[in-house]
């Protein structure tokens, strides 16, 4: 059985071939490499949830009777209150927490006040009472769903407080800066795409004691906004993509390099061998008669002539046809003018 005649490219298409073969399988390994390396696993960071903390309080001051002030200015806010004529503070705290997805949600809360007393001496403030004391201990709740409502109205009798300030600046000659803190604390805590949320809050509003007058003071009506971001391995199916793709490239390269390595290299002057035989052809097509045997003379009977244009002058002159026969296995065309037992030859090798 005939073997199959090998691939022919030129040259410079084979080593292209091979550099480009080379950087393909290269490149894929590499990337594989990286994949399967438990030291380079790649992770994505993602906002998974946001929420909201919106805390807002009102409050009315309850004058005791007194020739002075008749009313308690609700609406003013802006309004400082003489000490001495207050009976008792209503407070009303409004907490509210909303979050972007629903969940299961459970959360604490308690509201505590602390008396902080500071006496500054030489310009250094120095803490010389700071006691605390719960108003409202620790609720717990929980729901299913996004939001959550906090609510509590206290009622505030600072007067005993107060009188002991003042007491204690009068026997003792300090002059002392006093505050009344009320601090809401929350807690929530819950569960999105598998990663805890534990989300703490603090919400404080001060009255100032023991001075001719009383002022109450926050940030009222205020938002703060929060995000919970959670980190990502590479996607395991986009991992597998990738992981295909390069064996696919892998096999492709492979192929490419078997191609090449075997396939028969030429070079420009197979090319000009061709273009010099399709230039004969052309010119003396009406001379030119193509045979398919080979021709077998006894070399005594050979005349070679050394160009083509011997075999046309013989061809004239004996007005015979030239005969033309491509031997595929060496690449050469043969030329004859045959006449009597003589033979005229001009071999177009490669």
């Amino acid at each position: 059985m005939r073997s199959k005649p090998k691939a022919k490219i030129r040259k410079s298409t084979k080593y292209f071939g091979i550099f480009f073969s080379s950087i393909l399988l290269i490149t894929s390994f590499t990337s594989l490499l990286t994949y399967f390396s438990e030291n380079n696993i790649k992770t994505n960071t993602k906002e998974i949830y946001n929420y909201s903390n919106i805390f807002n309080y009102d409050y009315n001051v309850n004058l005791i009777n007194n020739k002075y002030i008749k009313t308690n200015n609700e609406t003013d806010k802006t309004i400082v209150y003489v000490t001495d004529l207050i009976d008792t503070t209503d407070l009303l705290l409004n907490y509210k927490y909303i979050g972007n997805k629903k969940s299961d949600l459970k959360y604490t809360y308690s509201i505590t006040g602390r008396l902080q007393a500071i006496y500054t001496n030489d310009g250094e403030e120095q803490k010389i009472i700071d006691e605390e004391e719960p108003i409202i201990t620790e609720k717990a709740s929980e729901i299913s769903g996004n939001e959550i409502n906090i609510n509590e109205t206290l009622s505030l009798d600072l007067k005993d407080k107060n009188n002991l300030l003042k007491e204690f600046k009068q026997e003792l000659g300090m002059s002392i800066t006093a505050k009344y803190l009320i601090t809401l604390k929350v807690n929530i805590q819950s569960n999105i795409e598998d990663k805890p949320i534990d989300i703490n809050y603090e919400s404080t509003i001060n009255i100032s004691l023991a001075d001719k007058t009383t002022k109450i003071t926050s940030d009222n009506k205020k938002e703060e906004k929060g995000f919970i971001s959670k980190e990502y391995n590479v996607n395991s199916s986009e991992k597998v993509f990738i992981i295909v793709i390069d064996i696919i490239v892998i096999i492709i390269a492979l192929a490419i390099l078997k191609f090449v390595i075997k396939a028969k290299s030429t070079n420009r002057i197979k090319y000009e061998f061709r273009q010099e035989l399709n230039r004969i052809l052309k010119i003396c097509q009406d001379k030119i008669v193509q045979i398919n045997t080979k021709p077998h003379d006894l070399p005594e009977n050979i005349v070679y002539v050394k160009d083509f244009g011997e075999i046309v002058k013989v061809s004239e002159e004996l007005f015979k046809p030239i005969l033309y026969y491509f031997d595929t296995e060496n690449e050469e065309a043969w030329f004859s003018v045959i006449t009597g037992n003589t033979t005229y030859r001009y071999i177009l090798k490669n």
